[in-house]
C-alpha cells in the first residue's frame, strides 16, 4: 500500500467549475511543479487558465500508512528532495475561503451572548496549522484522533459499548499554542471533510465572560449557552466545531467548593456543563476542543469525558529552529533582510551530529540561537525576531543575514532577562 500525499487546492472565491474536470487538471499540474515538497505552497501555474479557477495549491504532509509512529520521519525526509509522484496516493481536496471572520452571536442579546462564531473554512484561520511547530506530532495524533471520532459517528458505533465524546483537551503552560492548535484543527478538518457535510461553524465560548459578569445566574446562562447550540446542530449536514478556551472557568473542581475555596454557584455551573455535554453526545456533528492553563482546577468528570488529552510543552530546541528559520525566511522575502547571499541559506534542520567549525555558518549559527532559546514560550517565539528588528537593528532593512542573527541572539538574551525579572517579582 502506498503512502498518502495530502494536497490542498485553494479555489477563487467568485470562480465556478466541475470538480472532477479541475482535479485532472491539478494533476497535470502537480507532474510540472519543481521540486515537490511537503509544506510547500503554488501560486504559479503551467497549465493555461489554471489560475482563473485556483488560488494555490498546497503540498501537505505524507502519511504513513504502514508505520504510524514514523509519521513526522517520513515528512523530514521526504521535504530533502523533490518527491516521486508515483510513489504516492495523491488525495485532493478543494475549498473556499469565508472571509467574514469571527463575530458575536447576532441572535444573543446583551444578556446572553457568550459566544463568537464564524463559517469554516476561514480567512482569519489560514496559515495557523503551518505556523505551529512541534518536535512530537501532536498535529498529526489530534488530526488523525478527530477524523476517527467522526468517522465512527458517521458510522452510528454504539457509545454505550464503545464511548467516544469527541471532546479534546489541551492543558499545559500559557502561550504554548494551545488555542491556536484547536482553531487550526477546525480549520484543517473543515477542508479535509469537506465532501462529507455541506457546511462547517466555529463556535467560540467566552468562559471568563460567562461567569464574571452574571456569576448569580451562571448555571441557567449555561443552559440557555447550550440551548443555543443544540439548534445549531439540528442541521444534519453540517459539522459544528466548539471551542472553550481555558475551560477550567467552567469546571472548577467540586472538592474547591465543598472545601470553600470557591463560590458554592460553581458547582451549578459543573453541573449544567457536564450535564449538557452529555446531552450533546447524540449529535454525530459536533467536535468540542478545549484548553487549559491550570489542569488540576478542573473537575475530574470533565477530565474523565475527554477522549484525548495532551499535554502542550513550550517548544524545543529542533521546534524553535524551525519557527525562528520561517520568521527570517519571511523579512527576507519582504525585503527587510537584504543583501542575503546564495550561501546564508538555512538547511530545513540542522544536522546536529556535525562536528563543530571554529566559524559556523546560518544554519549553526541559528542552532546555537535555538537551544538559548529553550524555555520561551511559542508566544515569545512567534515575536522575537520582531524584537530583534526594533531593539537591535533599528533601521528599515538589516544589512544581511549574519547582522540579523547577532541581533536575534542579543534579543533571546533580552528576552530571557526581561522573563526573569517578572519572575522575581511574581
Amino acid at each position: 500500500m502506498k503512502n498518502v500525499l495530502h494536497v490542498e487546492v485553494l479555489l477563487q472565491p467568485e470562480k465556478a467549475i466541475e470538480i472532477p474536470e479541475l482535479e485532472k487538471a491539478i494533476r497535470l499540474e502537480l507532474k510540472n511543479i519543481e521540486p515537490i515538497i511537503p509544506e510547500s505552497i503554488h501560486t504559479t501555474f503551467v497549465t493555461d487558465g489554471l489560475s482563473d479557477y485556483v488560488k494555490s495549491i498546497q503540498i501537505c504532509e505524507i502519511e504513513n500508512l504502514h508505520d504510524s509512529e514514523n509519521i513526522e520521519q517520513v515528512v523530514i525526509e521526504a521535504g530533502v528532495e523533490s518527491l516521486d509522484l508515483d510513489s504516492y496516493l495523491i488525495k485532493i481536496y478543494f475549498y473556499k475561503l469565508d472571509d467574514s471572520g469571527l463575530v458575536d452571536d447576532a441572535t444573543s442579546d446583551e444578556a446572553t451572548c457568550k459566544m463568537r462564531r464564524c463559517i469554516l473554512p476561514n480567512v482569519d484561520f489560514c496559515g495557523i496549522w503551518e505556523s505551529l511547530v512541534f518536535q512530537e506530532p501532536i498535529k498529526e495524533i489530534l488530526l488523525n484522533y478527530a477524523q476517527t471520532g467522526m468517522n465512527f459517528a458517521r458510522h452510528n458505533v454504539n457509545t454505550n459499548i464503545i464511548s467516544y465524546n469527541r471532546l479534546i483537551l489541551l492543558h499545559g503552560p500559557p502561550g504554548t499554542g494551545k488555542t491556536s492548535i484547536c482553531k487550526a484543527l477546525a480549520q484543517k478538518l473543515s477542508i479535509r471533510l469537506g465532501q462529507q457535510y455541506n457546511f462547517f461553524e466555529f463556535i467560540e465560548i467566552n468562559s471568563h465572560n460567562l461567569l464574571s459578569k452574571y456569576f448569580s445566574e451562571s448555571g441557567s446562562l449555561v443552559m440557555s449557552m447550550f440551548q443555543q447550540i443544540k439548534s445549531v446542530l439540528e442541521y444534519g449536514d453540517s459539522l459544528v466545531f466548539i471551542l472553550i478556551d481555558e475551560v477550567e472557568s467552567l469546571t472548577r473542581a467540586r472538592d474547591a467548593v465543598l472545601s470553600g475555596t470557591e463560590p458554592s454557584d460553581s458547582i451549578r455551573v459543573v453541573n449544567a456543563v457536564l450535564t449538557q455535554l452529555d446531552n450533546l453526545r447524540k449529535y454525530p456533528n459536533v467536535i468540542f476542543l478545549t484548553t487549559s492553563n491550570v489542569t488540576e482546577a478542573i473537575d475530574t468528570a470533565f477530565t474523565d469525558r475527554a477522549d484525548i488529552k495532551m499535554l502542550i510543552n513550550p517548544p524545543q530546541e529542533m521546534a524553535i529552529y524551525t519557527i525562528l528559520k520561517a520568521a527570517i525566511e519571511e523579512l527576507i522575502k519582504v525585503k527587510l533582510i537584504i543583501n542575503v547571499e546564495e550561501h546564508d541559506q538555512f538547511d530545513r534542520l540542522p544536522d546536529v551530529n556535525a562536528e563543530q567549525k571554529e566559524i559556523l555558518n546560518t544554519t549553526q549559527k541559528l542552532y546555537q540561537i535555538s537551544k538559548e532559546s529553550v524555555g520561551l514560550s511559542g508566544r515569545v517565539l512567534k515575536k522575537i525576531t520582531f524584537i530583534a528588528h526594533s531593539i537591535y537593528v533599528r533601521q528599515p532593512q538589516c544589512d544581511g543575514v549574519h547582522m540579523f542573527l547577532e541581533a536575534l541572539h542579543k534579543a533571546v538574551k533580552y528576552q530571557k532577562t526581561q522573563d526573569a525579572g517578572i519572575t522575581k517579582i511574581k
